[in-house]
């Protein structure tokens, strides 16, 4: 299993060097890289979720997981959102809502999606699906009052007419129905549903060019919110999934990936919106994306070690 997300890891690096070339050769722009994420979230994602619903065959089972990715993505939310406030304390001129949340949220859909299509095929998108509802609801509740220091409910309304959260919506329906759509436009679906591995990793490759990384390098505390992102939080979202042996070892798996994906790039889009350091959460997002090429296998290898010992 860690061999498979190492090789799916290193096309995800090559797809991200092909996005840093094009940014920096002018092929595409700033305001072109945020189209083209826009692309990914509002049309390819939702179209690969209705797709990988409609890809599976119904069965009780695979409702029980589903349900139980729900719960552990949401404990381990509350896990992790913990275990961030003991780990970056606030200190006089330091970024600590910045730092905690993205070393909370990740970037599940960018990269969960291809690594549980890679491990797990169409049922792995499905579990990415509920854990995906899991981050909006406290992303843009938990994650936006912390960045502005403000209670607004009215996030919750933007979550719900999320293009994905709509998907997951219109996915549910088709699976429990078992309704078939026209073949023209179920394989319609099929190619939209295809570009998402590199259209998404491309899109990030721009995002990374961007990004100071050699601030980045040269900043210590950078390194050691990686670390708390990468290798530390995770250690509790494992914990979790050992705990709950009950629950299926593909959602487990599932969710401890997502959990341990690196830093989400909505910080940075969040911070330029806010008017806050957009430059040192791109710094995150980009020595995380770097980073996480190796730290996944590992993390998901001490877990199947773990597995093993504990069978």
């Amino acid at each position: 299993m860690a061999g498979i997300i190492a090789n799916q890891a290193l096309i995800m690096l090559l797809l991200n060097l092909v996005g840093i070339l094009a940014f920096r050769l002018k092929i595409i722009t700033r305001e072109g890289g945020r189209q083209l994420s826009q692309l990914v979230l509002e049309i390819v994602t939702p179209v690969l979720v209705v797709h990988a619903y409609m890809d599976v065959d119904f069965n009780h089972q695979l409702v029980i997981n589903l349900l139980w990715t729900f719960a552990l993505a949401a404990a381990s939310y509350i896990l992790v959102i913990l275990g961030s406030m003991l780990l970056l304390r606030k200190k006089e001129g330091r970024e600590t809502a910045i730092e905690r949340f993205s070393a909370v949220y990740s970037n599940c859909g960018f990269m969960g999606i291809p690594l549980a299509s890679a491990l797990f095929g169409a049922e792995g998108v499905l579990y990415v699906t509920a854990f995906l509802t899991i981050f909006f609801f406290f992303s843009w509740t938990h994650g936006i009052m912390m960045l502005t220091g403000k209670r607004d409910m009215r996030a919750l309304l933007k979550v719900m007419r999320s293009p994905t959260v709509i998907g997951i919506g219109i996915g549910l329906v088709l699976y429990f129905t078992r309704l078939e759509l026209p073949s023209v436009l179920t394989e319609t679906m099929n190619f939209i549903a295809d570009l998402n591995t590199p259209l998404a990793m491309i899109a990030s490759g721009v995002s990374v060019a961007q990004a100071n990384l050699l601030g980045a390098l040269k900043n210590l505390r950078v390194y050691w919110v990686s670390a708390c992102k990468l290798l530390i939080l995770p250690i509790l979202t494992m914990l979790l999934c050992l705990c709950c042996p009950f629950a299926a070892e593909e959602v487990r798996v599932v969710v401890l990936l997502l959990a341990a994906a690196p830093s989400a790039a909505m910080c940075t889009l969040q911070c330029q919106k806010l008017g806050l350091h957009d430059v040192y959460a791109s710094q995150i997002f980009a020595l995380t994306t770097i980073l996480s090429m190796g730290t996944l296998p590992l993390v998901v290898k001490v877990f199947s070690i773990l597995l093993e010992i504990l069978a």
